[in-house]
């Protein structure tokens, strides 16, 4: 989990600080792994010398960062038991959102620091053990479809794996 203190002025010009949390479950990683696989391209072409930035590149980074950014706001209940979601849509209409974006937007270390924390812990096991199982099933079935779409599986999780520069 991820959490900040964030100032900023309502839409009434009024200044608040509040505290927001960011939260993925390994189920929701799995949803955005096309918006983290942008961010992380993002950083790595930041990487060397200066370059000029193509206007595409960076609606993409920012698209893929709110997206990001959006599934992972949250509210944490006092047993732990819960992160409640169910604020999105309000957060997103709300000029908390806006500075954060804004503030993570530019301070490109927070964002680094946000997307370690919201990775859960042993999320690597987790994508192995899953390759794991799908060379099982296909073993285990007949079906020309069911196997092809394993493999096609197979193939995007070795994919991933090179990309993240796993072995």
């Amino acid at each position: 989990m991820y959490k900040k203190q964030v100032p900023f002025k309502d839409f009434n010009g009024k200044p608040h600080t509040t505290t927001v949390h960011f939260n993925l479950t390994e189920r929701e990683i799995f949803k955005l792994m096309g918006e983290f696989q942008i961010v992380l391209d993002w950083f790595e072409s930041m990487r060397g010398p200066e370059r000029q930035l193509e206007t595409a590149e960076v609606v993409n980074f920012y698209t893929a960062f709110e997206d990001i950014l959006l599934a992972a706001y949250g509210i944490p209940s006092d047993d732990g038991f819960y992160f409640r979601k169910g604020g999105r849509y309000d957060f997103e209409e709300s000029a908390l959102f806006n500075a954060c974006m804004v503030d993570f937007v530019s301070n490109p270390t927070e964002v680094g620091k946000l997307i370690e924390a919201i990775m859960p812990k042993g999320l690597e096991d987790l994508i192995k053990t899953a390759d794991e199982n799908l060379v099982r099933a296909a073993k285990e079935t007949d079906d020309e479809d069911v196997q092809a779409q394993i493999q096609k599986l197979q193939a995007e999780l070795a994919e991933a794996r090179k990309e993240n520069g796993q072995n």
